[in-house]
């Protein structure tokens, strides 16, 4: 055989094994159930790209055949993998709730952060599609123990479709938000009451931290929804507050990493920030 031949047969190869792209249906599933897990955040590593998967835990995302994916979803063990099979399984957290006890009189709720701000020109955010917005929110040193009853924003129902995905986080030892606390998916379209709350009682989640984060994740557009409220809500913003307590991160940056950084309009000469409390007793 000649030598031409064979150096085309070798780069033939080579860009099959080493540079082939892989453009095919995935899904990612529960490792017990093997249900498909809806909504599912897929981020290709050192790479601007990711995606969502849709409500059956199947999602479609460009990649060579060295890459590798950070596959998370609340309620499940983040996973980094080389999809080399079509199937992702995720294993389910393990969450120990705490001892519900029954009370002869109602707790006192006390609203943290800043939903309830006074309206300076409040303007709302839809998020941005792929991208995760958190902010911090700071316990009193008044409060030893506590429970997260609910989340407050402040909202209004905007046009489009948009589905907001809810967390909160502990946070780490860069400031930044790290372990999830939330033990199941809680999607915003669907449990936002009209007052602007969410109830997050049935979690029982009793804590001590003194700062946690609050974050919204905008799930990709063009998935499908199954919601009774599938519109888009619109989440305040104000620039009351002279520090940025507000962070995001974004599917298309390589590093996936947060940043403290908001809009940027710097209404007033002052960040913006997110209009969400916690509601604890």
């Amino acid at each position: 055989m000649k030598p031409q031949c064979l150096i085309a047969i070798f780069f033939a190869l080579f860009s099959l094994t080493g540079f082939s792209q892989s453009g095919h249906l995935l899904v990612v599933s529960d490792a017990l159930t093997r249900k498909g897990i809806p909504y599912a955040t897929i981020k290709v590593l050192n790479k601007p790209d990711g995606t969502y998967a849709d409500e059956s835990g199947r999602f479609e995302v460009k990649t060579l055949a060295k890459d590798s994916l950070l596959v998370t979803c609340v309620g499940y063990q983040s996973k980094i993998v080389v999809p080399q099979r079509d199937t992702i399984f995720l294993n389910p957290v393990v969450v120990n709730l705490g001892e519900v006890k029954v009370r002869s009189k109602k707790p006192k709720e006390y609203a943290i952060g800043l939903a309830d701000s006074k309206k300076d020109g409040t303007i709302y955010f839809c998020g941005n599609v792929h991208t995760e917005t958190s902010i911090l929110i700071r316990i009193p040193d008044s409060f030893t123990f506590y429970r997260i009853k609910g989340i407050k924003f402040n909202s209004k129902h905007e046009n489009g479709i948009s589905l907001l995905r809810l967390h909160i986080y502990s946070r780490g030892k860069d400031g930044m938000p790290d372990k999830e606390l939330l033990p199941e998916d809680v999607m915003i379209n669907k449990y936002l009451k009209s007052n602007g709350q969410i109830d997050l009682s049935r979690f029982n989640l009793v804590l001590n931290d003194k700062t946690l984060f609050v974050g919204l994740e905008n799930i990709d557009s063009n998935v499908k929804l199954s919601l009774e409220k599938g519109e888009c809500i619109g989440i305040g913003i104000t620039c009351k507050e002279k520090q940025n307590f507000t962070f995001t991160r974004s599917l298309k940056d390589p590093k996936y990493q947060w940043i403290p950084t908001f809009h940027g309009l710097q209404r007033k000469g002052n960040p913006e920030n997110l209009m969400v409390s916690l509601i604890i007793d």
